[in-house]
């Protein structure tokens, strides 16, 4: 019985299986039909919708001017019901969001209102995620600021950034007051890495405020927003400093070596026509005055002064101050007598005798540090007498006391105040007793 009872089944699913086929493709043509007849609503949803502000002029007209805040003219998502027939065509831009300042509330709000007018009363419901554009509604300020240029990078090494050139140095800027009032500066930065030469280019301006944040609003309008910049590159060239004092110190003080200078080379650019013509850079004596001085003399000297025309410090973080010093000492006397032992006589004549009867003291005047080398154990001395005969031309042959010169060496430091001598006592030698005398 089962078996009569699935065949009978299995021929009812599997016979006929032509009209079958055709029964759902009869069922789906009449499905479409009723379909498209009925056009059904459904909806729709577009992204990212401008809102058009209207009327602003009723702000700009009375000397404000408007910011929108948090994005509010810019819808996330818009959605809206249409028949099937009109969602297949219409498009985004078919979608108008309109906020209209004339119903500014007194919040600074304005209500967003939706059109389609391409498919009129067909487009129904449209709302957006937003209602209201809020606005900051502010008193309009302008002003005129400085515009300055940034070179950005290093130059060819034995190169210095001359002038630098914009085509425009002021620029005009207006908007909210709150704004405008925080900018301070306009700045363009121009790319120098490793020219060597002249260069033209643009850079776009920025707004700064006194710390240096940038301020990047849309509120704000410039009169211009690219400024073309001429960068001069000149060379280099180092030349000494030269340092010189004036004035008389003070009573029994003197100078004591060279001046001392924390600056004694500086490095200079400047065109070429100045750079050519430099080859030191001079201070002038009066401003290192050391009139009355008793101490060391220190002061600061800015070298920017001396430089001359077209000339610049090239040298990074220079500051173009010098430190300089004098160095002052008191000048001490010194009285030294020389030693018999210590003083060489020469050049004494054949057949004459000698000896010291008397002499005078060497005095020396100097620094102490100089003095104090010349001591009596060890300071030496030499009487040169045929040159003495030489420039005197005494009676001959000597016999009797004579003041001869001690010759005496010196340091530099070490002046002579008197000169030291010496009386020699000559005398014609006995032949008879054989007796020779000291030579």
């Amino acid at each position: 019985m089962k078996g009569k009872i699935g065949f009978i089944i299995r021929s009812i699913f599997f016979s006929h299986w032509l009209l079958k086929i055709m029964s759902l493709l009869l069922a789906f043509t009449l499905w479409f039909v009723v379909i498209s007849t009925n056009d059904p609503v459904d909806e729709k949803r577009f992204q990212n919708i401008k809102v058009n502000l209207l009327n602003t002029e009723l702000l700009t007209e009375n000397g404000q001017v408007y910011e929108v805040l948090d994005n509010t003219d810019i819808l996330r998502t818009v959605t809206f019901d249409a028949p099937n027939s009109v969602r297949r065509e219409i498009q985004s831009s078919d979608i108008i969001a309109e906020a209209d300042l004339t119903n500014l509330t007194v919040t600074n709000t304005v209500e967003i209102k939706f059109y389609c007018p391409k498919y009129g009363d067909k487009v129904q419901n449209i709302s957006g995620n937003i209602e209201y554009v809020k606005l900051n509604i502010e008193k309009k300020a302008q002003k005129t600021i400085n515009i300055i240029v940034n070179p950005i990078g290093e130059v060819d090494g034995s190169c210095a950034i001359g002038d630098i050139s914009p085509d425009r140095n002021r620029l005009e800027i207006q908007g909210p007051e709150s704004i405008i009032s925080q900018i301070d500066r306009a700045e363009v930065d121009v790319d120098v890495k490793g020219i060597t030469g002249t260069i033209k280019a643009s850079g776009d301006i920025k707004l700064l405020d006194k710390e240096g944040n940038e301020v990047n609003k849309t509120s704000v309008s410039k009169n211009l927003d690219t400024v073309t910049v001429t960068v001069e590159v000149w060379n280099i060239k180092e030349i000494p400093v030269i340092y010189e004092c004036s004035g008389t110190l003070a009573e029994g003080y003197g100078k004591n070596g060279d001046i001392e200078a924390s600056v004694n080379a500086v490095r200079v650019t400047g065109p070429p026509e100045f750079l050519n013509k430099v080859t030191q850079l001079t201070v002038n004596p009066e401003d290192i005055n050391i009139t009355g001085a008793s101490k060391d003399y220190e002061t600061v000297v800015h070298l920017k002064k001396y430089l001359p025309e077209g000339i610049y410090f090239a040298q990074e973080g220079f500051d173009d101050t010098a430190e300089v010093k004098v160095r002052v000492e008191q000048i001490v006397t010194k009285r030294i007598v020389l030693r018999e032992e210590n003083i060489q006589i020469v050049n004494v004549p054949e057949g004459i005798s000698w000896e010291i009867v008397a002499s005078s003291p060497l005095v020396v005047e100097g620094f102490s540090g100089y003095t104090a080398l010349l001591q009596e154990s060890t300071l030496q001395g030499v009487v040169d007498v045929g040159a003495w005969i030489e420039s005197t031309n005494p009676v001959q042959p000597l016999q009797g006391d004579y003041s001869l010169t001690i010759n005496v060496s010196l340091l530099p430091e070490q002046r002579k105040v008197s000169t030291p001598s010496v009386t020699l006592r000559f005398a014609p030698l006995q032949e008879e007793n054989g007796d020779e005398g000291q030579q």
